[in-house]
């Protein structure tokens, strides 16, 4: 198994490059890479708890801030093979690395994003329900014991209180 397989436990399903998705240059397009990284995170999210019975009950999480660097192409054909850790979190805030390798376990993308805490009511971030910050936490330890990552991250969550204002228009 290759060392990025271990760093980034959480394994999501394999996905077939198909034509489509492909753009002039012959290549995955920019935008099948961040749905990619969205759709296939998604059941990450869920085993935390962002189910959609909590949504019912009022609350989520969006995506606030991404981070996605390219760099192998994905071709037609290719498989595309994703998997993820929790890298870091505070109260309000999860942060995700993504990466996708190609079928020779090679880094071909990596993503981060923070994902906020969001009250739907108020639209505005609010602490995670203690319950749920344990999973948080427990699925955080667990991904980070597993090695540390062995490249730069851009973006960072710190324990600084935040109120962040979700505009309207989400």
């Amino acid at each position: 198994m290759s060392r990025l397989k271990e760093v980034f436990p959480y394994k999501a399903p394999s996905k077939k490059v198909t034509a489509n998705m492909c753009d002039i240059n012959g290549h995955m397009n920019v935008s099948y890479y961040l749905e990619t990284f969205d759709v296939y995170s998604r059941s990450l999210f869920e085993s935390l708890g962002f189910t959609q019975d909590y949504f019912t009950q009022g609350f989520s999480c969006f995506a606030i801030e991404d981070n996605i660097r390219y760099l192998n192409e994905f071709l037609e054909g290719d498989n595309i093979y994703p998997r993820f850790r929790i890298h870091n979190y505070n109260h309000k805030l999860i942060h995700v690395v993504g990466v996708l390798l190609n079928e020779d376990e090679e880094l071909s993308s990596i993503s981060e994003t923070i994902v906020a805490h969001i009250d739907m009511t108020q639209r505005r971030t609010m602490n995670m329900p203690q319950t749920l910050l344990q999973k948080v936490e427990a699925v955080s330890v667990e991904h980070c014991h597993k090695g540390s990552i062995n490249f730069d991250l851009r973006l960072s969550v710190t324990n600084k209180k935040s109120n962040l204002l979700i505009p309207q228009e989400l």
